[in-house]
């Protein structure tokens, strides 16, 4: 037999789920003593760690294509179970405040240990409970979205170590020209021309529409909430600039700006316009799905305006603590987690491995993650639809 003999992870897919489940079960110390799968529970991937630099036992460029891989999956796969976890808590907080009682069946608590189950348990009863308090008052919820923005650094920092010949070097109007149309965000010094945007805990200065809360004068009337016409004072979420005017900002601006922005970001794809600041088409996948895993989200701002109803100022303060909280998740990093779940599988399959090198033994626990992270994902958006559900009915 070929001592070198390739692998590839799309051909082993018990041996996955087996590593996968001894894994989550008993670490990597309980296969110690397990023949085969001894070996291939590997130290060097550890999400959370800097991959980048690990030697994998293969040549050249194959190496660093390879750490780049892992070191997307690592912090790929923690982002996912970050967001499914921290959903969970938060689904559970607003049940609770809003009356949901715990778990006492030991059958039904033992099922809820699993992430997954926990937040869409939890989620369906925070849903239940914003619809039952619903029926009984005039409820009206002004959600500002949430956004998540993928570092341009991030991305273009991730290609040079991945690939030796990558040599980026990009201008302002570059970097503007490397995001989609009208999603770069920054810092702007200077003025903004776009949109102006705050959160639940930065307002921005506004003298245009606001999507969030305004505060101050809504077409010149006195206003502490949403605001369909003209904001003059300032705004609890998204600020536009009327008619293409230029103007300061004193939150993130998203456009462009009329000097170099701060710490530039990408709401939407960041494609680079030079071929030297791209690697192969394994590194610019990886790269997209760490800077993706990366991505900085501001929660949005949650108005509750209720009319009805004795005693529930509990369930109104619940609603604002937890509400942006849950959103920041289903609709900040859920779409950016499940836009590049895709991407980093095909990327993560298409690697040929010496059977005997340490990337063939690493790459199956690395694939357990993404299981994980693809079920992680799976579990929000099905979480969030009883949240939005009972939001909009």
């Amino acid at each position: 037999m070929d001592r070198k003999k390739k692998l590839r992870i799309a051909l082993a897919p018990i041996t996955v789920a087996a590593l996968a489940a001894s894994v989550a079960f008993g670490g990597c110390d309980s296969l110690a003593n397990d023949g085969p799968l001894g070996a291939v529970c590997c130290s060097e991937y550890k999400p959370g760690t800097n991959m980048l630099a690990v030697d994998w036992g293969l040549e050249g460029s194959a190496n660093l294509e390879f750490g780049a891989t892992m070191q997307a999956i690592g912090d790929f796969s923690a982002t996912a179970q970050g967001m499914v976890s921290d959903l969970g808590i938060a689904c559970k907080g607003l049940a609770n405040d809003l009356g949901e009682p715990e778990v006492t069946d030991p059958a039904k608590a033992k099922t809820l240990a699993d992430p997954n189950e926990f937040t869409k348990y939890w989620c369906a009863a925070a849903g239940a409970q914003l619809t039952k308090f619903k029926s009984t008052v005039q409820l009206t919820l002004n959600v500002q979205p949430a956004e998540c923005k993928v570092s341009v650094n991030a991305k273009i920092d991730c290609e040079a170590q991945c690939d030796a010949s990558v040599d980026c070097q990009l201008t302002p109007g570059e970097i503007v020209a490397s995001c989609e149309p009208g999603k770069v965000s920054g810092q702007c010094s200077g003025s903004c021309k776009g949109s102006c945007e705050g959160s639940a805990n930065v307002a921005v200065d506004c003298n245009s529409t606001c999507e969030g809360t305004c505060e101050g004068q809504c077409n010149g009337t006195a206003s502490t909430g949403s605001c369909a016409g003209t904001c003059s004072g300032t705004c609890r979420g998204t600020c536009s600039v009327d008619g293409g005017a230029m103007a300061s900002c004193n939150g993130t601006c998203t456009g462009s700006c009329d000097v170099e922005f701060t710490a530039p970001k990408c709401t939407g794809k960041f494609t680079p316009p030079k071929a030297s600041c791209k690697g192969s088409a394994s590194c610019e996948g990886s790269c997209d799905a760490s800077a993706s895993a990366k991505a900085e989200c501001t929660p949005p701002s949650v108005e509750v305006s209720v009319t009805g109803g004795t005693n529930i100022e509990g369930k109104i303060a619940a609603l604002k603590k937890w509400l942006p909280q849950i959103f920041l998740n289903i609709e900040g990093r859920f779409k950016v987690l499940s836009g590049e779940v895709d991407a980093i599988t095909q990327v993560a399959a298409g690697f040929d491995l010496d059977a005997t090198s340490t990337a063939a033994f690493c790459i199956i626990p690395a694939t357990a993650s993404l299981v994980t992270a693809g079920e992680n994902i799976t579990a929000t958006g099905e979480a969030a639809v009883s949240i939005t559900g009972a939001v909009g009915g």
